[in-house]
């Protein structure tokens, strides 16, 4: 998939993942090759204690907040990338059905399932956690299978895994 970004418009580049895949601990790597010249961000920083508004958002009692979660997020990312300054977004597996936003670059990472369901079971998810996780990635793999990266079986390979999705993401500007 290309970005096709308006005239002027940088481009905003998003990376999927399930939970548990390691986007917290990419993040300040990739800031770091960014130099300043791209905005990373992670979609959970803006977050308080995983509530947004005091709502907590990964709660599938919030569900009805997500859609304007997730338009929220496309009005930063709207901002930024209209002011010339590229941009990369770690962010949740998209829904099945839902349509990217035009524009964007979206990119695929994945671990193995075991390895996914050690390091949330490590972090105290519960099962449920785990499942839904599990099933992000089926997802993911059933929407971008050839534009997916695989991250290998080694939890001490972040810096690897940034350099792995930096050359990616420069590769499409």
């Amino acid at each position: 998939m290309a970005a096709e970004n308006d005239p002027g418009q940088a481009p905003l580049i998003r990376i999927a993942a399930p939970p548990g895949t390691g986007k917290s601990a990419v993040l300040p790597h990739l800031v770091a090759r960014a130099h300043g010249a791209a905005v990373v961000a992670d979609i959970d920083e803006i977050l308080e204690e995983g509530h947004l508004l005091g709502v907590p958002i990964a709660d599938p009692s919030a569900a009805a907040a997500w859609p304007a979660y997730d338009r929220l997020w496309d009005r930063i990312t709207g901002l930024v990338t209209r002011a010339g300054t590229p941009m990369i977004l770690l962010t949740q597996v998209p829904d099945a059905d839902a349509d990217t936003v035009a524009g964007d670059l979206l990119l695929g990472w994945e671990i193995g399932d075991a390895q996914r369901a050690a390091r949330l079971r490590a972090r105290g998810e519960t099962e449920d956690v785990i499942v839904d996780a599990r099933r992000d990635a089926e997802v993911l793999r059933a929407l971008l299978p050839p534009a997916c990266i695989h991250r290998g079986g080694r939890d001490g390979a972040v810096s690897e895994a940034a350099d792995q999705l930096w050359r990616f993401v420069t590769a499409h500007w």
